[in-house]
């Protein structure tokens, strides 16, 4: 994996946070590889650095997916909701989710360094090591009351059509949740004039319906993100 220019480093020179967001830009480099992302998170969690480079106060993205999910559902369907993290990371997610009542989570992460430390905390019911793409997981379909990816959007992560795979794994009347820094859908190569029109046919088509596209403050440190939650039909 190619290391930033000099240069490139040098927007990421903030008192404290510097050595994260040059983690953040590294992993979200142009032309970097699904599989070179799976190792530097692999690298990034060795000793829940990850999780301590990232408190709330330089990163909500958890805390925002979980008050979205938590909207949708009644107390007593958050007990027995099936849930699909996608990106689920070291379950910084998953910690969030259970606050609000979810108790029946699967993760989802392509990054085994990532997992081992989710295991570690019994946060979740199974512990999937894969990418979602457009080819079907060894999941059935219709298993999940809701699926969530909670940062997980970016250069190298989570493709467009992976958006096939999310309808496909969540029940008709379940929800999809993405949670992501507003500028990727403009920044990220696969994105670009591909993401929201996606979605958009998807919901022309009868797969889901778009029930919020929202800009929220401060989902990083001095960073804008950008929330859609989608009904399955």
């Amino acid at each position: 994996m190619a290391d930033l220019s000099k240069k490139e480093w040098e927007k990421y020179e903030e008192p404290q946070e510097s050595h994260v967001y040059k983690q953040i830009a590294t992993v979200m480099q142009k032309g970097i590889s699904p599989d070179e992302v799976a190792e530097f998170y692999s690298k990034w969690a060795s000793g829940l650095e990850y999780e301590k480079e990232l408190p709330p106060d330089v990163y909500n993205a958890p805390i925002i997916t979980a008050l979205e999910a938590a909207e949708g559902f009644t107390d007593e369907q958050k007990s027995t909701a099936k849930v699909f993290d996608v990106a689920a990371g070291t379950g910084m997610c998953a910690v969030q989710l259970r606050k609000h009542g979810f108790k029946h989570i699967d993760a989802l992460d392509p990054s085994q360094g990532m997992l081992d430390k989710a295991k570690e905390k019994n946060l979740y019911e199974r512990y999937i090591c894969d990418f979602i793409t457009e080819k079907p997981l060894d999941i059935e379909e219709n298993t999940y009351d809701l699926l969530t990816i909670c940062g997980g959007m970016g250069e190298g992560h989570v493709p467009c059509n992976a958006l096939y795979e999310m309808v496909r794994l969540v029940k008709p009347g379940g929800r999809v949740i993405i949670v992501t820094k507003e500028s990727h859908r403009y920044v990220t190569e696969d994105y670009k004039g591909r993401l929201e029109p996606l979605m958009d046919d998807l919901e022309k088509n009868g797969k889901w319906t778009k029930v919020k596209c929202e800009i929220i403050p401060e989902y990083m440190k001095d960073s804008d993100g950008l929330v859609w939650v989608f009904q399955i039909c």
